[in-house]
Order: structure tokens, then sequence, then C-alpha cells
């Protein structure tokens, strides 16, 4: 059942409406009176950076991505970088380009504490962690409780790096949005892998519970359906997701109320705990409308929902600033109307 906050603001609109209402004597009362809240700017949290040779080959992908979507409102990204050789050139891109920030990542299967080590003195926020080195058999899901995996939790929480984490893989197709059936768990079938999506998450609860104040960011929004994740988010206040993938509508399409006001009232319930992300992979020369899209699909899905401003700002850009530790951007204007 929605909560009264949530009742109260089915129909939100511009908080500058109410304004026009007094300022200068109430002159322009009633101009724009049908306008929305709209997001000051996105800042994509799940961002994937394919490797690049020089400064110069990144500087030019993120020019390309940007002149096609600031007009949207993008304004800044989480880089997931890949590429350990590189850590000179993503510190060098961050420090000078507000617009790229950057998260290092070590698989399941080399924890180096010396790799987190390196990435934090060349400007990484944080950590990402992927889940597919268990889904296909080259490693069990124990290893997260290891020694060398407590040395890393323990230094990221002392550090306040949160970690995005891709914990679970659904088994189901997903037709609507690209994802295919059985993702990694059809390879580690073939091996015998007895692990189970229920397994990986209870082990990523068992590091929330032993590191209470790290920040775990569930990518995908850990494959769950909303009535199981507003039980854990409740019980689990380090624990926060992000909206790629399923948080997601088709240029044509328009979600259903009832669906709508599901996904609306779990949005509204927590609004500090849930940032936007896309998923999109960025590298040199792959720069297409597909990725255009998947980026607009996700912006779609936000907007339609029909948040409160204030809600629609914390997901926009501001919880992942504030979980990240940024300044606010000054978001891009060429001309009388944005997009």
């Amino acid at each position: 059942m929605a909560d009264e906050k949530t009742v109260k603001n089915e129909r939100p609109h511009c908080p500058t409406i109410k304004e026009r209402e007094t300022l200068d004597g109430g002159f322009s009362k009633g101009w724009g009176l049908h306008f929305q809240p709209s997001e000051d700017y996105w800042f994509d949290s799940h961002t994937h950076l394919r490797p690049v040779d020089r400064h110069s080959a990144l500087y030019r992908l993120l020019d390309e991505w940007f002149a096609r979507l600031d007009a949207f409102r993008l304004g800044r990204l989480m880089a997931i970088a890949e590429d350990r050789e590189k850590f000179n050139t993503y510190r060098d891109v961050s420090d000078t380009d507000q617009r790229f920030n950057w998260l290092v990542t070590i698989p399941a299967t080399d924890p180096d504490v010396d790799i987190l080590k390196a990435a934090m003195d060349n400007g990484a926020r944080g950590l990402k962690l992927h889940n597919g080195h268990i889904m296909v058999g080259e490693v069990e899901p124990e290893v997260w409780l290891s020694e060398e995996w407590a040395e890393i939790f323990s230094m990221a929480q002392a550090q306040k790096m949160p970690v995005l984490w891709h914990v679970t893989q659904r088994m189901s197709a997903s037709p609507y949005h690209g994802g295919g059936a059985e993702s990694y768990w059809s390879k580690g079938y073939k091996k015998g892998v007895e692990a189970s999506n229920e397994k990986l998450l209870q082990m990523t609860l068992e590091i929330l519970k032993r590191y209470s104040e790290l920040k775990v960011i569930g990518a995908h929004q850990l494959h769950l359906g909303t009535e199981r994740l507003s039980g854990l988010l409740k019980e689990y206040q380090n624990l926060y997701v992000d909206t790629s993938c399923s948080f997601f509508v088709r240029w044509a399409d328009t979600i259903y109320e009832e669906d709508r006001k599901l996904l609306r009232d779990f949005v509204e319930r927590y609004p500090e705990r849930v940032l936007f992300g896309t998923d999109a992979q960025l590298k040199v020369g792959g720069i297409d409308q597909y990725l255009v899209q998947g980026f607009l699909g996700h912006a779609r899905c936000i907007n339609q929902l029909r948040l409160t401003n204030e809600t629609l700002q914390k997901v926009a850009y501001q919880n992942a600033e504030c979980l990240y530790g940024l300044d606010p951007v000054e978001p891009a204007n060429r001309g009388n109307v944005r997009p």
C-alpha cells in the first residue's frame, strides 16, 4: 500500500510553478502550469569502459558520448574501468574532466589488495565486483569470506569506497531489454556448479553484516522484485540498488498504470537508496544508436514514474554523488529549451 507521502504527490509538478504564484506579484501565475519535475541532470552510476590506449582516446570517447546525450541531460558518469595498466590515465582524466569518474574492478579469483591501493592512489571512487566467476565455476561462493577479501572489504570500508556488486543473474531470458537466458549459469551447469542465486545473495548479505559501514550497491536491483527488495533495504541500511536493466522502457512504450504505481511507491519509499544506472558499454568506435536508446530507455522509465521533484533529483544524481563524495556539476545549457 502506498504511504501518505506517495498518495499526496501522485501528480507532482515543477516546484517553480508554485513560486510563480507569488514572485513578481504573481505576474506569471499559471504560466507552464503543466510542467512536471525534471532532472537537473543524470549521473550514470553504472557504465562499463572498455580499454583505451591513451588519454586522447578517452577524451574523444567522452566527447562523443556526451555530444549525443548532454541534450538529454547526461551530466556525468561512473566508469567501471578494466585496464590495470591505465590507472594513471583514469586519474588524469578524472582530475580534469568532472564528467568522468571511475571504479576499479577486482575479480573474485584475484583478491589483490595492492590493486585496490593503486586504484585509490589514482583517484578510484569505488570498487566493482562481479559473481560471474562463481557462476561459471571458477571459484566457490565462500571466496568472499577469505582473509584476502576481508582485507579488501576492510580497506574499502575504512576509505568509504562504495562497492558496486553484480551479485545474482536471472535465469530467464529478457528479450524486452535484450538479456539472454541463463547468462553465466549455462557455462557453470556444464561444470557441475551447485551454487544458486539465493546462495550468492546470502553471501553478499553476510558481507553487509560483517562490514556494516560498507556501502554496497546491488547492480540490476539484485534481480529481485520490489517486494523482497523492500524487505532487504529495510533490514540492511548499507544496501543500495541501481536502476540498470529493469527500470527500462522501450521507445514506443508507456508503463501500465498499475506497474507505474508499484515502481513509484517503491522508489518513493526508499528515495535515498536508488541510483540511476544504465549498464552502458562504452568503447572507442562503439558509440551508436543502440547505446543511445539504451540510455534513453532508462531515463524514460524514471521520468514515467512521475516521482516527486525531491526524489527525482536524488535518484538522478544526488544519491550517487553523496555515496561517492562528489560535488555537483554545472548542468549543460545550450539554448532556450533543454530537451
